[in-house]
């Protein structure tokens, strides 16, 4: 058996509130076990938010097959900024770079445009009326219809909308935003029935899930190929991801979805900067735990991935390579690469090939084993020593290089 050693690094868990999560969703803290049945792993379970490979970023270093042309400006509102005017010299670029590269492209269908709208002038996050529903499903049947017969053969994936639970990206209500899945679930299996409709994703624990249940519940279940959720946790270490994913295979099988494949369409952190570019004051206000550059944010990123693919994920999509705002894998000014890109090309490099069989905790510790072709095992172990401690302020203290990972071979 080959062991690897995952670095043993402190982090921030809010005690009261993870303990709060872990009865929420029935994780015993003490003693967990995970299994898969998905087939080896490829690239296609690494997958990556890149934000302007047209406008100055470099391709990404680190292997990975998916792309989530998420904040990539290719909403509905670029594509079509005024009735009848198509914009597609962003997006047309984006598929001939996934052709050159062979990375398979999932594109979210959102993002109104004003003109469309049915609250042109309600604030947004991003410009007033994007948000909510358009007033006339037509001009949404247009949208879909003019998209995936423009894409057909080059984009095969598409998400209905991005975190429609939050009312920073959705306003309208789950019944009408049934309506918009099913009917571009008509419209884009019509064009080519090889398309798959991927599930409007929801972000998070508790009401968010509640959320999935309802758009299942009122219909939706009938117009999707893919179950997506946004396995984020903000405040905490990866670990946390666990009871989540679990009670969204719940839902899953309440609405006999058990078969249909489980994708994370998007997980992310804040990452700290090493080119001196000052945080971003939306992510330093929003209650987020800060990785820390040299080795904390490689960790969780690892560990992300080989516990999302225990419980079951079939792709993880992570956000983001050159976000600007605290979430990137790249310097914001310089564009240099973070440590973690190491990390991800390490874990990709453990991963890649092989099936993960399970993992499991006992105390503070955790360990995942992987198996190849031939039936060589693999094991991946980390500690967790301070997972209940607090720590407040910026970036967590350098990682000793004895805890780094490492991979040593068992004699």
């Amino acid at each position: 058996m080959t062991s690897l050693t995952l670095a043993n690094i402190r982090h921030s868990w809010l005690p009261v509130m993870l303990t709060a999560l872990l009865l929420t969703f029935g994780m015993n803290i003490s003693q967990t076990v995970h299994a898969t049945s998905l087939p080896p792993v490829t690239t296609g379970f690494f997958g990556l938010h890149i934000h302007r490979t047209d406008a100055g970023t470099a391709w990404p270093t680190v292997p990975f097959g998916s792309w989530r042309l998420w904040d990539a400006y290719v909403g509905w509102a670029q594509l079509e900024p005024e009735r009848g005017k198509w914009d597609f010299s962003r997006l047309d670029k984006y598929t001939a770079m996934a052709a050159l590269t062979k990375t398979d492209l999932l594109l979210p269908l959102a993002m109104t445009p004003q003109w469309a709208s049915a609250r042109p002038t309600e604030p947004s996050g991003y410009r007033p009326g994007n948000v909510a529903e358009p007033a006339d499903m037509a001009d949404w049947r247009n949208y879909v219809q003019t998209v995936g017969q423009r894409y057909k053969g080059k984009i095969r994936l598409y998400e209905i909308w991005n975190e429609p639970s939050d009312k920073n990206h959705y306003t309208g209500s789950v019944e009408k935003l049934v309506e918009l899945t099913c009917e571009a679930y008509r419209i884009l299996k019509a064009i080519d029935p090889a398309i798959r409709i991927v599930s409007p994703a929801s972000a998070g624990p508790g009401k968010h899930i509640d959320y999935l249940d309802r758009f299942l519940s009122l219909g939706g279940k009938q117009c999707i190929d893919i179950v997506a959720h946004h396995f984020y946790v903000p405040r905490f270490a990866p670990e946390a991801m666990v009871p989540i994913i679990r009670q969204v295979k719940q839902v899953m099988q309440r609405h006999g979805l058990a078969h249909l494949p489980l994708w994370n369409t998007e997980t992310g952190g804040w990452i700290e900067n090493g080119d001196g570019t000052p945080d971003h004051p939306m992510v330093a206000k929003g209650g987020w735990r800060k990785l820390g550059l040299a080795q904390e944010s490689g960790a969780f990123l690892q560990r992300a991935f080989l516990l999302a693919r225990a419980e079951g994920i079939e792709r993880f999509y992570w956000y983001s390579w050159d976000n600007k705002y605290g979430f990137g894998m790249i310097e914001p000014t310089t564009g240099a690469p973070k440590p973690m890109v190491e990390s991800w090309r390490q874990i990709a490099g453990w991963m890649l090939g092989k099936t993960v069989t399970g993992c499991a905790q006992q105390g503070t510790g955790w360990s995942c084993d992987l198996r190849d072709s031939d039936g060589k095992r693999t094991r991946i172990t980390w500690q967790d020593d301070d997972a209940l401690q607090r720590r407040e302020g910026m970036a967590a203290s350098p990682v000793p290089q004895s805890v780094v990972p490492q991979m040593r071979l068992e004699k």
